[in-house]
């Protein structure tokens, strides 16, 4: 790649920075979030910002697909852990399918408590550094900082390990 055509690239991806919001004000402050605290709509048509919950819940951000085999086979552990730590834990579905249509077959076989997102785009995988392998999944503290990126499927106790590593304990 020239110096020119990196130059280019990184002028768009600017560009591309800035019709995203990126702080929350509250009254008279104004907290700022890093990127991948991102806003969407999730599949209900319910709009999702992850900013309303930091520093209330634990975030777990799980990019998946509906035709890969370790997503659904972790797919019903995550809906266990959202179901135990409701309160205080916000877990978000990220598919990467291509169409939303088969993301809503999987969405509604499983019965999902946590929103799923369709970022058929690519958007908010970039956001995350770009997603190379399904199924991943981040995890973001209280501070809006991701603490852990865990490649792969895991299990519910494996899960529910990280969140009780992280969790608030009040």
């Amino acid at each position: 790649m020239t110096r020119l055509t990196g130059l280019f690239l990184f002028v768009i991806f600017l560009f591309s920075l800035n019709g995203m919001s990126f702080s929350k004000t509250e009254g008279s402050k104004s907290r700022k979030y890093p990127p991948f605290i991102f806003k969407s709509v999730a599949l209900e048509g319910k709009s999702i910002d992850l900013s309303e919950y930091v520093g209330k819940k634990l975030i777990m951000v799980n990019f998946w697909a509906s035709w890969c085999p370790p997503c659904r086979y972790e797919t019903p552990d995550l809906i266990n852990l959202q179901e135990e730590f409701k309160d205080k834990l916000l877990i978000v579905g990220v598919a990467l399918d291509n169409t939303v249509e088969p993301v809503k077959v999987f969405a509604q076989r499983y019965k999902f408590n946590y929103p799923i997102v369709h970022d058929g785009s690519g958007e908010i995988s970039y956001l995350y550094g770009g997603i190379t392998s399904i199924p991943t999944t981040f995890i973001i503290n209280y501070e809006g900082k991701i603490v852990e990126r865990i490649i792969g499927a895991r299990s519910f106790e494996v899960f529910k390990g990280y969140v009780e590593k992280y969790i608030r304990k009040n």
